[in-house]
């Protein structure tokens, strides 16, 4: 991995008197860096294990760390450690990744002086989306125990069609000779500063596959012969995504077309300079021989596009055509200027031909369109005529990219066939849309409130036998099973969204109308008792107690009445200790443990009061009385 660096006006300075050909023989002669990846559980040693690699003087591109042990949380004083071995560990924009179940975290290299940044993932989808190298490598570290799913990476893909390659003044030197391979000399000769990769790709169908040409275009990137297209992929997906404005500075930075130093230089000119001879970032990049007018233009195209500020009154679609076409090849949007039903209409409208993505967090809607009818659609586990209700009755947020393309194997398959016509599913959707806000108005945080089931004393989900509170008719077992879904997975940790994804395979109508038949038959309820009150008391007393009978004494009586109250159960696996006496509860752990809300809570309560209990034959009664008294009656 490395920083990809502009070449110098004067080529002497870098190839040392070489001559134009030579210049170009070297170039061509730099070897793809071989990837090492380390591969780490986390646990008790593995601080020593990363000072003990530290001292070998090996880097790696890529060190994964295995967190997805139920229970681990991220002590900042080992994510600090972890960040100092990573100074020394990892190349230049090599990375440390912590891996969890469902998310993951990043320490990147960014320069040789060890500046490191952090970055959070809240779903793997986001790690394809910054790094598909990095995803790939969790995916094979990992195995079987994530899931990366293929159509999560589709949007980050779909944008990459529509960027413009742009030659380096050495790419068109090597443009103009005859020196590379075939191969090579083929996606030059295609490469015209104006065509999008989509454009480029469809020229080249007949000798290059797309993998290939992607292979020859990292290659061209790598040695300088094209500014650099795959690492802006993902910061403009991220800041598009989350309607984030940048500057220009920011999209140099990300995108490798400068180097911080290289940044930092321009800075301080930019400030020396003086009157008529102040020149803005962009033009001094230009005049300085770093990047060309033509791909500073698409610089801030992109700002002007992809930098828009979420809620801007401007419309945020984009239209791109390609090069002498006169048809439309991609069209890139948000939802909360266009709304689903209005994309898939347009489209229809328009008599479109490709396929449309849609992208928000870690969720993701495709579907193929043939001469304007809707053939394909998916969005997760659902499929078909399921994925497009779901998609325009449920879907707020998102970002959107149609693009002329062959359709992807995984989607043009006979169980994604829509077979409704468009209309009706419309309609469908529409009545859908009205069921579920008809429950989440009767909640009051709607789709992100905790549920809790009650004893089914009357065996009702056992038999089924139950009517629907609004019509009146029979239950079909369809719908029952609905219901026995969401009443196992009502904890009283999991909120409505997380039982919708733990689910996976039914629309959120299905799950919202089970709620309300669930709720009407007072099977579930919204927990009365909240975890952070009962937390917070236990906190202060042990602040107090700690206060008068020292840290390590304080610990130990801890650790002893946890032992005592819990034992080695689930459920003590979900409570931890950390330093300074600092308690707390692992939800992920306890979820994993599918424990509720309510042994949690009397789980807690029982470890205070076993910790009371020894604290009493340490401290005076009438002190300990004192302490109890303030923390409950303020």
């Amino acid at each position: 991995m490395m920083i990809w660096q502009p070449m110098q006006q004067d080529p002497k300075k870098r190839f040392d008197d070489a001559t134009e050909a030579d210049e170009i023989t070297l170039r061509l002669a730099e070897s793809v860096a071989h990837e090492n990846v380390l591969v780490l559980k986390y646990g008790p040693m593995l601080m020593d294990e990363l000072e003990g690699l530290s001292k070998s003087k090996r880097t790696f591109d890529v060190i994964i760390i295995d967190a997805t042990q139920p229970g681990f949380l991220f002590p900042t004083e080992e994510l600090i450690t972890a960040a100092t071995a990573g100074r020394v560990l990892l190349e230049v924009q090599g990375s440390m990744v912590f891996v969890k179940q469902d998310k993951a975290a990043a320490f990147i290299k960014e320069s040789p002086a060890g500046f490191l940044s952090f970055h959070l993932f809240e779903s793997f989808s986001s790690v394809y989306d910054y790094s598909t190298t990095i995803a790939k490598h969790i995916q094979q570290a990992m195995g079987a125990t994530i899931e990366i799913r293929p159509d999560s990476s589709d949007l980050s893909e779909q944008i990459l069609f529509t960027v413009i390659p742009v030659l380096t003044q050495f790419g068109i030197k090597l443009k103009a000779g005859v020196e590379g391979s075939k191969r090579r000399n083929l996606v030059l000769s295609a490469i015209d500063n104006y065509t999008p990769l989509n454009s480029v790709a469809q020229r080249l169908a007949q000798t290059l596959s797309f993998n290939e040409l992607l292979e020859e275009l990292r290659g061209l990137e790598k040695i300088g012969a094209i500014y650099p297209i795959f690492p802006k992929i993902p910061f403009l997906v991220e800041q598009f995504r989350n309607g984030r404005p940048f500057k220009l500075k920011d999209y140099f930075i990300e995108s490798r077309l400068l180097t911080r130093e290289q940044l930092d230089e321009l800075i301080f000119a930019m400030t020396n300079s003086k009157g008529s001879q102040s020149l803005s970032l962009g033009a001094m990049c230009v005049a300085k021989g770093l990047v060309s007018a033509r791909q500073l233009e698409l610089a801030l195209q992109d700002q002007a596009f992809f930098g828009q500020q979420r809620g801007s009154e401007k419309k945020r679609t984009k239209v791109l055509n390609a090069a002498g076409e006169s048809h439309v090849q991609t069209i890139i949007g948000n939802l909360v200027s266009s709304d689903p039903a209005g994309v898939l209409q347009n489209l229809s409208s328009n008599r479109a031909n490709g396929v449309l993505t849609v992208d928000y967090r870690d969720l993701s809607f495709r579907a193929i369109y043939e001469q304007g009818k809707l053939t394909h659609a998916k969005q997760g586990k659902l499929k078909g005529n399921s994925a497009v209700t779901e998609f325009v009755s449920v879907w707020k947020e998102g970002v959107f990219v149609f693009l002329e393309r062959s359709a992807p194997p995984d989607l043009a398959t006979e169980e994604c066939k829509v077979t409704r016509p468009i209309d009706k599913l419309l309609l469908d959707s529409a009545l859908a849309s009205d069921n579920i806000e008809a429950v989440w108005k009767k909640l009051e945080k709607g789709p992100k409130t905790i549920l809790e089931k009650l004893q089914d004393q009357r065996n009702l989900l056992g038999t089924g036998q139950m009517t629907d509170p609004q019509e009146g008719y029979q239950l079909s077992p369809e719908e029952v099973n609905d219901m026995r879904n969401v009443w196992k997975l009502a904890d009283g940790l999991c909120t409505i969204n997380d039982i919708i994804k733990k689910i996976g395979d039914v629309k959120t109508v299905q799950v919202a109308m089970a709620i309300g038949r669930l709720m009407h038959y007072r099977l579930t309820q919204i927990p009365k008792s909240d975890i952070a009150g009962p937390l917070e008391k236990f906190r202060n007393i042990i602040s107090m107690v700690t206060e008068k009978i020292g840290v390590d004494h304080s610990e130990a009586l801890l650790r002893i009445s946890l032992r005592e109250s819990q034992g080695y159960s689930a459920v003590a696996r979900t409570l931890n200790i950390g330093k300074g006496c600092e308690v707390g509860v692992d939800m992920a752990a306890a979820k994993a443990a599918s424990l509720s809300l309510s042994s949690i809570i009397k789980a807690l309560e029982d470890w205070q009061v076993k910790y009371i209990e020894h604290v009493s034959q340490e401290l005076d009664k009438n002190a300990l009385r004192e302490i109890i008294r303030k923390v409950y009656q303020g």
